[in-house]
């Protein structure tokens, strides 16, 4: 992925400043829809950063778990903007299901604590 570093940076501007208005207890209020990015585009971003995750855990810049982590947290994100297909058991059970209702109460603990 080729990428524009003035850009990335304004970005994770962006980012740093949600996260410190989040940790100083509030959030930002959010502009009026913009209307720029696509559904397959926010799907296609979760993907673009597992990879990314994936090649520095490969690269050994991050732990297993560290990485582990930053998936599921954007599988979270990636089953809000289209749904994850099912995880079935042998019984038709669809474990995924499970483990995002998990996953979703590990952000709820995180968050509001």
């Amino acid at each position: 992925m080729t990428s524009v570093a003035p850009l990335d940076q304004r970005m994770y501007g962006a980012a740093k400043r949600l996260l410190l208005a989040r940790l100083g207890g509030a959030d930002e209020k959010p502009a009026a829809q913009r209307c720029l990015v696509t559904e397959q585009d926010a799907v296609d971003a979760t993907l673009l950063l597992v990879a990314a995750i994936q090649e520095q855990l490969l690269a050994g810049r991050i732990p297993r778990g560290s990485a582990t982590r930053m998936c599921a947290l954007l599988m979270l994100i990636r089953d809000h903007i289209r749904p994850l297909p099912p995880g079935i058991a042998a019984d038709g059970t669809d474990l995924l299901s499970k483990d995002i209702a998990a996953m979703v109460q590990v952000v709820r603990t995180s968050t509001r604590a």
